[in-house]
């Protein structure tokens, strides 16, 4: 939400220019706390700021594109010249509610945003011309592992959209005793930051002892790099995410737009804690129907009172999974010892246990 605040007002020039702007999803099984973390986030810009462009919950790469043309910004900035730009902010508590299937065209136009790369777009049937020199958006959204494993298939982690992303997962909440807990009052310190935070203009300079960090980092490889197979990609915007981290954590910290090694080190902080947890979120969500029946099966025999006939055992399944599947996965049960046949009664009939 400081990114969504700082919109196009700010940026640092490496060469080219860069702003802070991200794409977060929030990753971790129901019932997590994800969708109230986003809302009181984005409640308190909504508090803060009104003026902010919002997106819809669930967009179409048209819907997206009308939202971004009427998310316009000008601002005087005397005695600078002016600044125009449009600066669009999109949260949804569930991926699977902004995009419930994989949109190719709807990515296109994400990716591009990312970038502030200049859009343009014709609609032949409503002859309606889109013309947007710097469009930009920023994301927070949740997702379960599963629904986002399920809608982003594997060849989606190959392309640009979710090399874009910084995935935040969690696969446990604090225990809170509700009852004990004094209601939340309103954050006015964060809605006061908010409003500040929202004034801020102009271009951060950078300590030399910030740029050596930054510079070191990446002669070095930027270790520690993610090794799943699915962060491929990723990890080649690992310096771009970074840079963008520390300036949000600059304007978190004063007011003043220079990078400072304390920065830096803060950014790398949520940078790594964040990458530990990834490879949970593939581990996780991938999980395949056939497991979760197998999971069933030792559950069912694990509750039984006493060893399980085989043929029991093939019943359960058959009502769960295809007749062709039984058998593979009775000896996948077996050879991973998951259950165990520790008895044969007198008609040859195999009795298993769970451990």
């Amino acid at each position: 939400m400081v990114a969504a605040t700082l919109e196009q007002k700010v940026w640092a020039n490496t060469g080219s220019i860069i702003y802070p702007n991200i794409y977060t999803f929030l990753v971790g099984n129901p019932g997590l706390g994800k969708s109230r973390a986003i809302m009181s986030a984005s409640n308190i810009v909504r508090e803060a700021l009104p003026e902010t462009y919002w997106g819809a919950t669930s967009m179409t790469k048209a819907a997206l594109s009308d939202y971004m043309n009427e998310a316009k910004r000008f601002i005087a900035n005397i005695p600078h010249p002016p600044i125009e730009y449009n600066s669009l902010v999109a949260v949804a508590d569930e991926f699977s509610a902004f995009m419930s299937e994989y949109d190719s065209a709807l990515v296109a136009s994400l990716v591009e945003f990312y970038d502030v790369n200049p859009y343009s777009e014709g609609r032949r049937v409503s002859n309606i011309r889109i013309k947007i020199p710097r469009p930009q958006l920023n994301i927070l959204s949740g997702s379960t592992p599963s629904n986002l494993i399920h809608t982003l298939k594997d060849y989606v982690w190959e392309q640009g959209l979710m090399s874009r992303v910084l995935m935040v997962y969690a696969s446990e909440r604090p225990v809170i005793d509700v009852f004990n807990t004094p209601p939340m009052p309103k954050p006015v310190n964060l809605i006061h930051d908010i409003k500040i935070i929202s004034t801020l203009i102009g271009e951060f300079r950078f300590t030399p002892d910030f740029a050596k960090a930054m510079h070191n980092w990446k002669l070095l490889g930027q270790p520690p790099i993610p090794d799943h197979p699915k962060l491929t990609h990723y990890n080649t915007r690992r310096w771009a995410h970074l840079l963008k981290l520390t300036m949000i954590a600059s304007v978190d910290r004063t007011n003043d737009l220079i990078l400072e090694v304390e920065d830096f080190n803060r950014a790398m902080g949520w940078l790594l804690q964040s990458e530990k947890q990834m490879p949970l979120i593939f581990q996780t969500g991938s999980i395949a129907p056939d497991s979760r029946v197998m999971d069933e099966v030792v559950h069912f025999v694990r509750n039984h009172k006493g060893p399980v006939d085989e043929h029991l055992i093939i019943n359960f399944m058959r009502e769960r999974t295809s007749s062709m599947s039984v058998r593979p996965m009775l000896d996948t049960l077996i050879g991973s010892r998951m259950i165990i046949c520790n008895h044969i009664n007198r008609q040859g009939m195999r009795q298993f246990t769970a451990p």
